[in-house]
């Protein structure tokens, strides 16, 4: 059982794949070889894509009833587990952090399912026998290149998590079938699986468009990974020349005027983001778009951001007393499990005017209708982040939280009860670009330009100029919590900037010298795979 743990078998990996037919699930022959069935042409790859995007999408499904990629962004400097459980619990002490952690594990393992079925696609492509329904030979090489850089382009975001998690890990470029399946994997220095990032992003660079179908990637979710890559690299003058592309191609621009179907409402522009986070709905900011239906479609997938973020508060000792939970849980931006919080530190990084932390994106108080009518409502609690000791940020039901997440349905009111929501969500964005930028362009001596492309985010939300003498690595990590948090993998950011240790320990309260070291920077090798690995040694991460 082991071995399935990890780089599994094509059965595994193709479990997901999307089928608008019932009968996909009833027992036949066909399945022992579904993949031979399915890559045989143009039509069948994308399906074999669609079944990769669903893999990614998972990101923000359940896991430990919060999201997978909560790994990288608690017991970090901005973010802490609020009402945690046995796994997340280790990330507000990380003595408790072992390689029998079951969130660790799982994740680890999710990544290498994506990885081999980007390595399906990618390999079965080169089968000359592939049809691949183009009118002649160029739109055939087209097609091919646009399925192969989408899946490639997947495989480098997957690397990406494994190596800012686990540091070097086993590179694997084949579909594992069970006839090449290895318990001999060594791990992979980082240079190298950077060396193959880098050659994916740019295959994906150059065989996507700057806009490709809605979910779908593009090149320039490919260019604004590649900044990142070229960051960390020290590759600076590289990094700002693939953010600035992004933003300079027209395609894109920030979003800085209110939009939506909710611009007549009250808000801001911020807060409009997420609310409308599709380019159908005027986004223009948005790079990547998680596709969604609701819950009873054919291909949908319930995600767990509200979950995470969104407080437990209808466990409040007022909240909890009104007539129907449903009706609060409406009006207030949907029921939330609290497994996710921002550490007190980083609400303090916003400035008191900062739309980003007004109350249209953090949530500062609950209503409540008066009446039947639902139009008239009263304010029945308050949120505080203020705490007297460190017990009062455990099951705190009245935490503040971002409300980039909030969800309600519309057409099931007792759905508004439910941990899932089912709605498209941006799952990238240029405000990232912008931030990438800016650090390219403070890392080379030029901090007026980097002050350019951060004011251009801070003005948006009425924060206050700044100036070049005002940028450097710390403010930039500060700005890029306002901007993103809840939104990026901010272990990831902190493990590249070599800042992860210093930040947690003097940022997140619940996190002290006793209870973290250097060494917790990476996370431990799962032991099921080190102990699966029976013919070469899998060596652990220091520390654990």
């Amino acid at each position: 059982m082991k071995k399935i743990l990890f780089l599994i078998t094509i059965c595994a990996s193709f479990m997901m794949y999307s089928c608008t037919e019932d009968s996909f699930l009833d027992e036949d022959p066909k399945d022992e070889i579904f993949a031979d069935n399915l890559y045989v042409d143009y039509d069948g790859f994308q399906n074999g894509l669609n079944g990769l995007y669903q893999l990614v999408r998972r990101d923000r499904g359940s896991e430990s009833n919060t999201t997978r990629g909560a790994l990288w962004q608690v017991g970090t400097d901005n973010c802490f587990s609020n009402n945690y459980n046995t796994k997340l619990n280790a990330f507000n002490n990380y003595d408790d952090l072992d390689a029998d952690n079951g969130f660790v594990e799982d994740d680890f393992n999710w990544l290498y399912k994506i990885i081999n079925a980007a390595n399906t696609i990618i390999n079965r492509a080169e089968d000359s026998s592939v049809d691949w329904m183009g009118a002649n030979d160029e739109y055939d090489e087209l097609n091919k290149n646009k399925v192969v850089a989408q899946a490639r382009l997947i495989r480098a975001w997957s690397y990406r998590h494994l190596k800012y998690g686990w540091g070097a890990v086993p590179l694997s470029l084949e579909e594992i079938t069970g006839s090449n399946y290895s318990n001999a994997w060594t791990r992979t220095p980082v240079d190298s699986i950077n060396i193959q990032m880098e050659k994916d992003l740019l295959f994906a660079k150059n065989n996507l468009d700057i806009i490709e179908e809605t979910g779908e990637v593009n090149s320039a979710v490919a260019s604004t990974m590649l900044s990142e890559l070229y960051l960390e690299e020290e590759r600076y003058e590289e990094a700002a020349d693939e953010a600035i592309s992004v933003i300079d191609n027209g395609q894109y621009s920030l979003m800085t005027e209110r939009f939506g179907s909710n611009a007549s409402e009250e808000g801001c522009v911020f807060s409009d983001l997420f609310k409308n986070p599709t380019p159908e709905l005027g986004n223009k900011e948005v790079l990547w778009v998680l596709n969604n239906a609701y819950s009873d479609i054919t291909g949908s997938y319930g995600l767990y951001m509200k979950n995470s973020w969104n407080c437990h508060y209808d466990k409040d000792k007022v909240l909890k007393k009104v007539n129907d939970l449903d009706t609060l849980f409406y009006f207030n931006g949907g029921k939330g499990s609290e497994r996710l919080a921002i550490t007190p530190d980083a609400f303090d990084w916003y400035e008191p005017d900062d739309d980003r932390f007004s109350e249209y994106c953090i949530k500062k108080y609950y209503i409540y209708p008066t009446d039947g009518t639902l139009e008239t409502f009263d304010t029945i609690q308050y949120t505080s982040d203020e705490y007297d000791d460190l017990d009062d940020l455990e099951d705190n039901h009245l935490w503040p939280w971002p409300r980039k997440w909030e969800y309600v349905d519309n057409y099931v009111f007792a759905n508004n009860s439910s941990a899932a929501s089912y709605d498209d969500q941006m799952f990238m964005r240029l405000g990232e670009t912008y931030l990438l930028a800016a650090e390219a362009l403070m890392k080379q001596g030029l901090t007026d330009e980097a002050a350019i492309y951060l004011n251009a985010l801070r003005e948006r939300s009425n924060a206050s100029e700044i100036s070049g003498s005002d940028v450097d690595m710390d403010f930039i990590l500060d700005e890029r919590s306002r901007e993103l948090v809840s939104e990026e993998y901010r272990r990831h950011t902190l493990v590249r900037t070599g800042t992860f240790y210093e930040r947690t320990l003097k940022y997140n309260p619940l996190v002290t010298e006793d209870e973290i070291t250097e060494d917790n920077a990476l996370l431990p090798i799962p032991q099921g795979i080190i102990d699966a690995n029976t013919d070469n040694v899998m060596e652990q991460n220091p520390g654990y």
